[in-house]
């Protein structure tokens, strides 16, 4: 399905999948291939969608100084935490930048750890928003 792309997003790091994650000087840049996410309401009152995957996500984060990065940190995301001034996000806005301190912490199912600080991030599709409700083909 294929929507609109004004409309806000959440997603969860757990059981989302990398696809690629790059460094280049001071940022740093995860390919997402498929996130559990859901679309927000549009109209102030309007439930969310229902929790389903959504494709082509990318999370940017600035200034970022890396304690810990296994060179095979890729693949499903076993457990994943991102705090913000110190406080954990229970479900990650889409799109979205802020300009706040950061440390995120991923470990893959493939035992691989990615674990770094940075003083911004910023979250968005890399083109147009595809979701589905379900993993099913």
């Amino acid at each position: 399905m294929h929507i609109d792309g004004s409309l806000m997003w959440e997603w969860q790091l757990s059981e989302s999948e990398v696809s690629e994650a790059h460094q280049h000087a001071d940022r740093v840049t995860l390919h997402l291939s498929a996130v559990t996410a859901r679309a927000l309401g549009a109209q102030p009152g309007e439930a969310p969608s229902a929790w389903g995957y959504a494709q082509g996500v990318i999370l940017d984060l600035h200034q970022a100084q890396v304690q810990q990065w296994d060179g095979f940190a890729a693949g499903r995301i076993a457990q994943g935490r991102l705090t913000q001034d110190g406080q954990p996000l229970l479900s990650i806005p889409l799109p979205v930048v802020r300009m706040v301190p950061n440390h995120l912490e991923l470990r893959f199912a493939n035992g691989a750890v990615l674990e770094l600080t940075a003083q911004a991030w910023q979250c968005r599709f890399g083109g147009e928003a595809r979701f589905r409700e379900s993993y099913a083909c």
